[in-house]
């Protein structure tokens, strides 16, 4: 057993004085995902996980954190992963201007994707998150955003009647970004251009599952710890 889950399990099993949730969840769950996939060096989702970079709840900046009105400030990704330099010593900042490949993975267990931010009440979280990534990349930038989450939560209708792969596709991010632009150049002296959206529509997003993540590691005892760790997240966050 690696030590990373021997200290989770010990934390845990020792007392009854930490709230199971604060160590089962969608981050530690992901963080356990990221670790192994980079340990068997996997291939998923287009990602090839092999001398890939990662790290958890940096700070990737917004256009829109400049902004003199309807300002928005850092975005905290739950995963970032590919070509990045950050230094926590100094800045819990992310650079990502050189990078040839860059995605964000956003983590669910049951809590929904948060529809929009204090200035723009339409602007969901995969939209900011696109945004974001496409303010600090290049078009020569592969760039992508996925949404990882259970399996029953992938087709949950909310009370509108929309799933959250209604609100993770290019239509509606693009859709988003233009509205937020606009309001943005209406408001601001400093003038977005219609680049930003371009970059943003190369950006692939996508929603994939948990159990399809664990179901593509090859080593029996990986796949029995991740089982093991996610079967625990779903009994104490109350999921079917």
């Amino acid at each position: 057993m690696d030590a990373i889950s021997e200290i989770i399990k010990t934390m845990n099993n020792t007392s009854s004085s930490v709230n199971p949730t604060a160590i089962y969840n969608e981050g530690w769950m992901t963080r356990m995902l990221m670790y192994y996939s980079v340990k068997e060096k996997l291939n998923f989702k287009g990602i090839d996980f092999t001398n890939k970079g990662w790290t958890s709840e940096a700070l990737i900046s917004s256009p829109f954190v400049s902004a003199k009105s309807n300002r928005e400030g850092y975005t905290h990704p739950d995963i970032a992963i590919g070509d990045f330099k950050i230094d926590y010593s100094v800045s819990g900042k992310l650079d990502i201007k050189d990078a040839n490949e860059f995605g964000i993975i956003e983590a669910k267990m049951k809590s929904p994707l948060s529809r929009g931010t204090k200035n723009a009440k339409d602007f969901n979280q995969a939209s900011r998150n696109v945004a974001c990534i496409a303010h600090n990349t290049t078009e020569e930038c592969n760039t992508f955003f996925y949404i990882v989450l259970p399996e029953s939560k992938r087709n949950h209708k909310k009370r509108d009647g929309t799933t959250i792969i209604d609100l993770v596709n290019r239509d509606t991010i693009r859709k988003q970004i233009t509205e937020r632009i606009k309001s943005h150049n209406n408001t601001n002296q400093d003038q977005l251009d219609d680049n930003l959206i371009e970059r943003a529509k190369q950006c692939k997003v996508d929603v994939f599952t948990y159990e399809e993540w664990i179901k593509a590691f090859n080593d029996i005892k990986i796949k029995e710890e991740l089982n093991e760790f996610y079967n625990n997240c779903k009994i104490h966050n109350k999921i079917k």
